[in-house]
């Protein structure tokens, strides 16, 4: 990597940034030093940091939060089903059949999404490749792991068949075995939302859906632990108004996750699309 052999100071803080690898970022606020660079000199080292493929760079940027939406409502609407089974006291074979069929579709979605990312940062994206860092091996390896756990989950299903708790508990708590792996997902996308929403002129839109991140976490923290909570509140301990009210509580918190996935979605459209706009006019 080339380092720095004049003393530039950093555009946001003014730390000296000499000595500093070019696709590094500022030690004392985080700010790219290619940024500092493409604000401070020439069109030639603007150059360098813009980006080689910026379709296939925007095509990805929506499609793991599209993919992210999809696979949550089709998860959602088994569970949906079978809760609203249950307050009318009745039992169908088309809830379980949904159920399966969420996750075998949400497994094609998230493996299609992989697969963008991976055209998205390619060896040529330098400049992107490099701002993300470790990010881009939690991006990939999330949702590898996403997949790998939603293939675990149908083999378990189809195995567990015959034992009703059992079952029901693989069912109910699905949510929470996909949390690592989802959780690695949007983390790694808030710091990909980070470096493209630099490149783009949708710069509110990249600071609302980073903050939309974090609520998207703990609602989905919350529906993982109400989902895996509800078999043992009916099973092992036999409270079924508790568990009733345990479903009722992870009904609203996937609609509200849903929601928070839609406006992401929404907003990565916004930075996608001005990914794809002419570069920012600057005055030399």
């Amino acid at each position: 990597m080339p380092k720095l052999a004049s003393h530039i100071l950093c555009d946001r803080c003014k730390y000296d940034l000499h000595g500093r690898d070019l696709f590094d970022v500022c030690p004392e606020c985080g700010l790219a030093v290619a940024t500092t660079l493409a604000v401070n000199s020439d069109l030639k080292i603007r150059a360098l940091v813009a980006l080689q493929r910026p379709a296939r760079v925007a095509t990805f940027l929506v499609a793991i939060p599209l993919a992210c939406m999809l696979a949550a409502v089709l998860q959602s609407a088994g569970p949906m089903i079978a809760f609203i089974d249950s307050l009318s006291g009745q039992t169908s074979r088309i809830a379980q059949q949904i159920r399966f069929f969420g996750w075998a579709a949400s497994c094609v979605l998230i493996a299609l999404a992989c697969v963008f990312a991976l055209i998205g940062l390619f060896a040529h994206e330098v400049a992107l490749r490099a701002e993300m860092r470790k990010w881009r091996g939690w991006l990939n390896g999330g949702l590898l792991l996403w997949v790998a756990t939603l293939i675990v989950i149908m083999v378990g299903a189809l195995k567990l068949q015959q034992q009703e708790w059992v079952m029901d508990w693989l069912k109910m708590s699905s949510p929470a075995l996909q949390l690592p792996a989802f959780a690695m997902v949007l983390i790694s996308y808030r710091r990909l939302l980070l470096v493209c929403g630099r490149r783009s002129q949708a710069f509110r839109e990249a600071g609302s859906a980073r903050q939309n991140i974090n609520l998207l976490i703990y609602t989905l923290g919350l529906v993982a632990l109400g989902a895996f909570a509800s078999p043992i509140l009916l099973h092992k301990l036999g409270w079924e108004v508790a568990a009733m009210v345990s479903d009722s509580l992870v009904a609203v918190e996937s609609a509200v996750l849903i929601f928070g996935l839609a406006y992401l979605v929404a907003n990565a459209w916004w930075i996608a699309r001005s990914l794809l706009l002419p570069p920012m006019k600057f005055e030399v």
